[in-house]
């Protein structure tokens, strides 16, 4: 879909304090993008992968490299 991305998985870290954190260190390592903790919306849990969810809107200008 269009402006749609998906940032590609990850696992929690030990240095990783909970789902979230682990999400927004996934989204800078592999897109370089750098938002706050209170924008990401979780949108629930995966039981067959064992993960959260967690979707973030993106601002004009922000792009994903």
């Amino acid at each position: 879909m269009y402006g749609l991305h998906q940032s590609l998985g990850g696992a929690v870290e030990t240095k990783d304090s909970n789902s979230l954190e682990a999400a927004l260190r996934e989204l800078r390592e592999e897109t370089g993008l750098r938002v706050h903790q209170s924008r990401p919306k979780w949108i629930g849990y995966d039981p067959k992968y064992n993960c959260d969810i967690y979707a973030i809107e993106l601002d004009i200008g922000e792009n994903p490299q």
